[in-house]
């Protein structure tokens, strides 16, 4: 009953991975990690002056759009080891490159 139980659950959460988004990264190093659907809203973990490079990743979660059109990516940042830097940021969709 167990092993049962435990195979249903795999086949239940397993299609929960597949629904992620694209993973990115910067296309150059202006890149910018806002807090909100606006080039003039820096997230304030990076503000000015901080900066990273093209190791960094962002898994998207979503996109949205400001009301002049311009397309965000809306998702997690990972510093270049894999770890979780910054959750729920966004970012111009024309400074990301993203895969398939």
């Amino acid at each position: 009953m167990k092993k049962t139980a435990l195979i249903l659950c795999g086949l239940v959460l397993a299609p929960a991975t597949a629904l992620a988004g694209p993973t990115c990264s910067p296309s150059h190093d202006d890149a910018r990690v806002l807090s909100g659907p606006s080039a003039d809203s820096p997230h304030k973990d990076w503000q000015e002056g901080k900066s990273f490079g093209f190791g960094w990743s962002l898994q998207v979660g979503r996109n949205a759009k400001d009301k002049d059109g311009t397309g965000y990516y809306v998702g997690d940042l990972y510093d270049p080891t894999g770890k979780l830097a910054t959750r729920n940021v966004f970012v111009i969709e024309q400074e990301w490159d993203c895969g398939p």
